[in-house]
């Protein structure tokens, strides 16, 4: 049903910029614009629900890291009440601890979204080169030649 109705509404659409320039080639470019324009709208917001899902992930991670924190600051008060040590050697321990482990997320963040640059850099790439030569450029590669062998493996050719 989707598919009819989508069908439906492109022909409408289509039938309304022809009306308005009164020019099928010039209509149907600009047809061809708006269906790019809203494929590439949809991936963007793909990725920034993904980039939304990384963030709450990197959060919740941090939070979980505070609350080991103050753990910690409870085991380090107890042990130096304990072993009459001082609050503070026990306090700075645990910070140095808990700031490593931020500085530790905050570069797995950071690579998060060097990779997702470096994916939609691809994607540029690819978009900007002929189909052929992608195609030649992914047939070349050996993930592409592993799968290969595999599938002619198991299919016994």
């Amino acid at each position: 049903m989707n598919l009819v109705r989508g069908f439906v509404l492109d022909k409408e659409l289509f039938d309304t910029i022809e009306s308005f320039y009164g020019d099928e080639a010039k209509s149907k470019k600009l047809f061809e614009d708006l269906k790019a324009m809203s494929l590439e709208k949809a991936q963007l917001e793909s990725e920034k629900r993904s980039l939304q899902f990384k963030l709450d992930l990197v959060a919740r991670d941090k939070k979980r890291a505070v609350e080991a924190s103050q753990k910690r600051v409870e085991e380090a008060q107890k042990l130096a009440e304990d072993q009459n040590l001082t609050v503070e050697t026990a306090l700075a321990t645990v910070n140095s601890s808990l700031e490593t482990v931020i500085t530790e997320k905050e570069k797995l963040l950071t690579a998060a979204k060097q990779e997702l640059e470096r994916v939609r850099d691809e994607r540029a790439d690819a978009e900007a080169k002929p189909v052929e030569v992608y195609h030649n450029a992914f047939v070349d590669t050996p993930e592409y030649q592993d799968l290969a062998q595999r599938l002619t493996t198991i299919g016994g050719e």
